[in-house]
């Protein structure tokens, strides 16, 4: 939308140089307007391109939840970086695009897509997003709750946060580490009321790369998972001394 306006000022530029006074006061108040304008017009662009990028990132981190439902391992993995990870309750850390296919297949061993009489419902609420002034990396703070149960066999609620990282490669964005939070997970008989499950452990069948990056007890116990961001109106960051903050975004690198 600025290009426009730039012949305009080379012009006035060439006349006011091809004037032995120098500008007049007047081309003085117009260049200064139009330069004005041009930074008016590359700040519009920007924060058009930023929330752009917050409509795409809610919709991935959707997208994410609907394949999940439906046990569409490759298209789940297909969402990530080639150097993405996934971290989810005490299950431990899978690095890379490959392992984060085998940990999703291996839900459900023998198995990908839906199946008779299964329910895994996973959806994400409460997002907030953070892009970084780049543009290039994000990160998403967002609610779980899932119903997961097997017919005539066994039922769950679920419920947890997620506080992933997004990277942008080639104008795409991609889930660059998915860190998965345990609030609680019981059986539907008896509700959090009166049974909660200890965190989950690493699957036998499938060892982690290394183990989980933040050790914690999920409900009953207090557990806060650590912020990407300070209080936005405060400015605070100690979280009420929760022992896990660390004073700086969220965990991004490997």
């Amino acid at each position: 939308m600025s290009k426009p306006i730039l012949p305009i000022v080379g012009c006035l530029a060439l006349t006011c140089a091809a004037c032995d006074s120098g500008p007049s006061a007047k081309e003085t108040e117009t260049l200064a307007a139009i330069a004005e304008l041009e930074n008016a017009v590359a700040d519009a662009q920007r924060e058009v391109a930023r929330l752009k990028d917050v409509d795409e990132l809610e919709n991935l981190a959707g997208i994410y939840g609907h394949y999940v439902d439906k046990s569409r391992h490759d298209d789940v993995a297909d969402l990530f970086a080639p150097a993405g990870v996934v971290e989810i309750l005490g299950r431990g850390v899978f690095i890379g695009q490959d392992r984060v296919r085998e940990y999703m297949r291996n839900l459900t061993p023998g198995n990908v897509g839906p199946r008779e009489g299964s329910l895994f419902n996973h959806m994400h609420e409460q997002p907030v997003v953070h892009v970084s002034p780049d543009g290039d990396t994000a990160h998403v703070r967002s609610r779980l709750f899932v119903m997961f149960g097997v017919m005539n066999t066994s039922a769950q609620w679920g419920d947890g946060i997620y506080e992933n990282v997004f990277v942008k490669q080639d104008g795409v964005w991609k889930l660059d580490y998915l860190h998965a939070y345990q609030t609680f997970y019981t059986n539907y008989e008896d509700g959090w009321a009166k049974k909660a499950s200890a965190i989950f452990a690493p699957y036998e069948r499938l060892p982690p790369d290394r183990p989980q990056s933040v050790p914690y007890a999920p409900f009953p116990a207090a557990f806060v998972p650590p912020f990407h961001y300070r209080n936005p109106v405060s400015g605070r960051a100690d979280h009420y001394k929760d022992p896990t903050w660390q004073d700086t975004p969220a965990p991004g690198a490997r």
